[in-house]
């Protein structure tokens, strides 16, 4: 009996050196995943910096490339309006021109016929011109004063007319694409 106890004796004791191993096996296994641990706090920590940096220069470059796309955007839009208003000086000179057509047409209206023909061929060879680079008369007779397409040059007391009404057209007004390019001089109801 005795040899099976020292046969049970050595078995526990290897049962428990192994255990022992096991435990210290555990031991280091739960050691290495703390010191994994920390390092990957530590790690993280140290990589955090670099995120953040990546996740500042990412939203750096999506503001630049709006920043960009207004600039070009806006670039386009003043482009098309130079474009459209390049002439506009061109277009102003002109204008007296146009109204001394007028004025001819009105005093050649008992002269020859031929005079007068020649010169409404012209004032519509004008008038197709101006209109192609989008030049158009205004009517201000009727209307409400505007100070922004009209220049009150007269003010008078008109029976039957509200106040601040053009009564008369005294030189016509011109728009170039709906933007004033010549006010109306015009006669005001008081």
């Amino acid at each position: 009996m005795f040899r099976l106890s020292e046969e049970a004796n050595e078995q526990v004791q290897n049962e428990a050196a192994t255990e022992a191993e096991t435990d210290v096996e555990a031991k280091e296994a739960q050691a290495e995943t703390e010191t994994a641990s920390n390092d990957a706090a530590q790690s993280e920590a140290q990589v955090d910096p670099k995120d953040q940096e990546i996740a500042d220069l990412q939203q750096q470059l999506l503001r630049t490339r709006a920043d960009f796309d207004n600039f070009r955007r806006r670039t386009r839009a003043e482009k098309e309006e130079l474009s459209q208003f390049a002439t506009k000086k061109l277009l102003s000179d002109l204008l007296p021109v146009v109204d001394n057509f007028d004025r001819a047409m009105q005093a050649v209206s008992d002269a020859d016929e031929q005079i007068r023909t020649g010169i409404e061929m012209v004032h519509r060879q004008f008038q197709a011109i101006l209109s192609q680079y989008g030049v158009t008369p205004m009517n201000a007779e009727g209307e409400a004063f505007d100070p922004t397409r009209h220049e009150a040059v007269m003010q008078e007391a008109a029976e039957g007319v509200e106040p601040n009404v053009v009564l008369q057209e005294l030189q016509r007004g011109y728009l170039l694409h709906d933007k004033v390019l010549r006010p109306a001089m015009v006669k005001v109801s008081v």
